[in-house]
């Protein structure tokens, strides 16, 4: 059994490494992001279910709606994050390491989750399953766990908010590293 839970969030991102001048250019989407969870148990509970939605929803709206929502999800190299810093008070940053293309934003969210659930007291009975990203009406992804654990490695070649279990820090805000 698969549990889906999806939240949309509004952002900006650019990329450095485009021959798309459009996407080397700021802009911003209406993303949808779904969470999808597998419960891994054999029977629901004494309540007829997997689990209160609720207790397996939570970080993830926090993480969509509290740290993605409005924030700019940038390359580290992006030059124009300095000028945002100088210009801003307390700007809504989000670094990855390479260009936060749809691929790069599911596979970081997934490794995000995949902590979370693994680390928490849900870890025998539910595991992250899939990510989907819908970046426009036309254009969305899946990131599977098989592609996600054939990408694992290089996601750890860059230490980032992204290897961390805490949801609400804002520590990754504005940061380079």
């Amino acid at each position: 059994m698969i549990l889906e839970f999806s939240y949309r969030f509004e952002a900006a991102h650019r990329f450095l490494n485009s021959a798309s001048v459009p996407c080397m250019t700021p802009h911003g989407h209406t993303w949808y992001a779904t969470l999808g969870i597998e419960f891994l148990g054999n029977q629901l509970n004494r309540n007829e279910m997997t689990q209160e939605f609720t207790q397996l929803k939570k970080q993830w709206k926090t993480l969509v709606t509290d740290v993605l929502d409005h924030s700019y999800l940038h390359n580290i190299n992006d030059p124009i994050v300095e000028v945002l810093k100088s210009e801003t008070k307390a700007p809504r940053l989000l670094p990855f390491p390479n260009d936060p293309t749809t691929e790069a934003i599911s596979l970081f969210l997934f490794n995000k989750m995949d902590l979370v659930f693994s680390q928490s007291d849900k870890s025998e009975t539910f595991r992250v399953s899939f990510i989907k990203i819908q970046e426009t009406p036309t254009n969305s992804l899946h990131c599977t766990r098989d592609f996600f654990l054939s990408q694992k490695e290089s996601i750890y070649k860059n230490a980032g908010w992204w290897t961390e279990t805490d949801i609400e820090s804002r520590s990754y805000y504005g940061s380079n590293d």
